[in-house]
């Protein structure tokens, strides 16, 4: 199989995404982080180191496993490998470093940039893990 028979995924929808996981994320760190009875400074930092840790796992596992996030699956994207299949978990994983470099200077501006100069509207991190953001279901039937 390969990628380009599946539609790649508009920039709109990727986006659409990310609110999805972040809600995620942030209802699952801040549910542990507001019980540990520390300080509201430790409980504060225990949410920043919490919320690294825990999103960057949430996105290696259920794209490895499953090619998508629950944001992902919300709007209708999965990650794929530049061959089609599902995504090995290393490729999630070089996906996922990538995301502090695709955020830099500030707001996912690299990403974006990215994005709009490749033909696949891949971020670096795409480049990097030969993976691409396709719409589901998007694959072109063949006998």
């Amino acid at each position: 199989m390969n990628a380009a028979r599946f539609e790649t995924a508009t920039v709109r929808a990727r986006v659409g995404a990310y609110p999805l996981d972040l809600l995620v994320v942030g209802v699952a760190v801040v549910g542990v982080a507001g019980r540990s009875g520390r300080s509201r400074r430790e409980r504060l930092g225990l949410v920043g180191l919490l919320g690294l840790a825990v999103a960057n796992l949430y996105h290696v596992v259920l794209e490895g496993s499953a090619g998508q996030t629950v944001g992902k699956r919300g709007v209708g994207i999965a990650v794929v490998g530049d061959d089609g299949e599902r995504p090995s978990y290393a490729s999630t994983a070089i996906r996922t470093a990538f995301r502090f470099v695709d955020w830099l200077p500030a707001g996912y501006l690299l990403g974006f940039v990215s994005m709009a100069l490749t033909e696949r509207r891949k971020r670096l991190g795409d480049l990097a893990a030969n993976t691409v953001i396709v719409r589901e279901g998007s694959a072109e039937e063949t006998e």
